[in-house]
C-alpha cells in the first residue's frame, strides 16, 4: 500500500518520529493513504481544517476569508511516498497510519506550490474545497466560539507568540470575545 507524508523539509530519505506541538501525539511518523490529505500537512500550522463527507470524500474547509489561499500559496513542500511497513497502525482519524519506527521514503516528489498542487486535486475531484463564502452562517459561528474557547483556555490573551499572533491576526471576532470573556 502506497502511503504518503509532506514536509516544509525536501530532501529526506527516512522519516523520522516526531511529537507535533499543538497536537498532543505520541512522538511517531504520520502518513496517509490518501495524497490530498498529506498535502495539507505540507505547512507547518497550528490548524488542519479538513474532515470528511458522509461518503467519505475529503474537504477542506476555510476558517476565515481566502484561508487556502493566505496560507498555502506560494509555499513549497515535499511529498513523500512511502509504503506500508509491519508496526503500522491506524488512527481515529480515517486513512491516517502511525508508526514509532523511522519509514524509508521510496521517493520525494518537490511540490513548489502547495496552493497549485491543492487546486490540482480539486480539480481532480479528490479533495472538496470549501471557501469561507460557502461556510454556512451557524457553521462560522460555531468557528468563532470554538476559537474563542481555544484563546481563553490556551492563555493566548497575554501572551506575544506565534500561536498568540495567528489568533488574533485570523480570528479577530474570537480574540475580541475572549477579552471580553477574561474581563468578568
Amino acid at each position: 500500500m502506497e502511503l504518503y507524508h509532506a514536509s516544509p523539509t525536501a530532501g529526506l530519505t527516512v522519516l523520522r518520529p516526531s511529537v507535533t506541538e499543538f497536537f498532543g501525539k505520541p512522538r511517531q511518523v504520520c502518513l496517509t493513504s490518501l495524497k490530498p490529505m498529506a498535502l495539507l500537512y505540507g505547512i507547518k500550522h497550528f490548524e488542519y481544517t479538513y474532515g470528511y463527507t458522509k461518503d467519505g470524500g475529503l474537504y477542506y474547509e476555510e476558517y476565515f476569508p481566502g484561508a487556502l489561499e493566505e496560507l498555502y500559496r506560494g509555499r513549497s513542500a515535499s511529498l513523500y511516498r512511502c509504503v506500508w511497513q509491519e508496526g503500522m497502525d491506524t488512527t481515529a482519524i480515517p486513512n491516517e497510519y502511525v508508526t514509532a519506527a523511522e519509514v524509508a521514503v521510496e521517493e520525494e516528489i518537490p511540490i513548489p506550490d502547495v496552493y497549485e498542487a491543492l487546486l490540482e486535486q480539486e480539480r481532480l475531484g479528490t479533495l472538496e474545497i470549501i471557501r469561507w463564502e460557502a461556510v454556512p452562517e451557524k457553521t462560522q459561528d460555531w468557528i468563532i466560539r470554538v476559537h474563542t474557547e481555544e484563546i481563553l483556555e490556551a492563555g493566548l490573551l497575554g501572551q506575544d507568540v506565534p500561536r498568540a499572533r495567528y489568533m488574533r491576526e485570523k480570528y479577530p471576532e474570537s480574540w475580541a470575545m475572549a477579552q471580553k470573556e477574561d474581563e468578568k
